[in-house]
């Protein structure tokens, strides 16, 4: 059975398990990917599939260097002449020398006002792909930050019960990470 997808209105009926032996398709090229990731019929394999595209559609919108990097330093960290470098303003406790080894939807959605500049800031709601996913997985999306892809993902997949114990203990050690480096701000 096959059914056409021409708007992202009932995508939450499309999630439940009775359209798990339908096959979509679209007429509306935009609806492309959001179509793709209803027909991933594993469920793992969707949560990624969108993750990877949600991280497109970012790395896509802000093309450009924002932050305006150089010698490891973004513009406000040039400007008030931090020792702080390779980019993250609020002591991720994983980004290293060469930066940050995470690709994060939520630290993608967090950009100070400086860097922004005339740049309309992107909102969860703008990213359509989003759609395929719960209400739940958003709000974890959003919570997520500091976490690798991997994190995020495994978050996703099991859901709040998993997510949330894990976000709590990340907050506390993120705390406790930020008051020993105190002195570095």
């Amino acid at each position: 059975m096959k059914i056409i997808i021409n708007n992202t209105k009932l995508l939450f009926l499309y999630r439940i398990c009775l359209f798990r032996f339908v096959h979509f398709n679209t007429s509306n090229s935009e609806m492309d990917s959001i179509v793709k990731a209803l027909n991933i019929k594993n469920r793992k394999k969707r949560i990624t599939y969108i993750f990877d595209e949600a991280i497109n559609v970012l790395n896509t919108y802000y093309s450009e260097d924002l932050c305006q990097f150089k010698k490891g330093k973004c513009i406000v960290q040039r400007e008030q002449n931090l020792d702080r470098v390779n980019g993250c303003c609020r002591l991720c406790p994983i980004v290293t020398d060469k930066g940050c080894p995470s690709v994060n939807i939520a630290c993608k959605l967090i950009y100070c006002k400086r860097a922004l500049g005339n740049v309309k800031l992107l909102k969860l709601n703008d990213i359509k792909i989003l759609k395929c996913l719960s209400i739940i997985q958003r709000l974890i999306i959003l919570s997520d930050t500091f976490n690798t892809r991997e994190e995020v993902i495994k978050d996703l997949y099991y859901g709040p019960l998993y997510a949330i114990p894990r976000g709590l203990f990340k907050e506390i050690k993120h705390f406790i990470y930020r008051i020993k480096n105190k002195n570095k701000l």
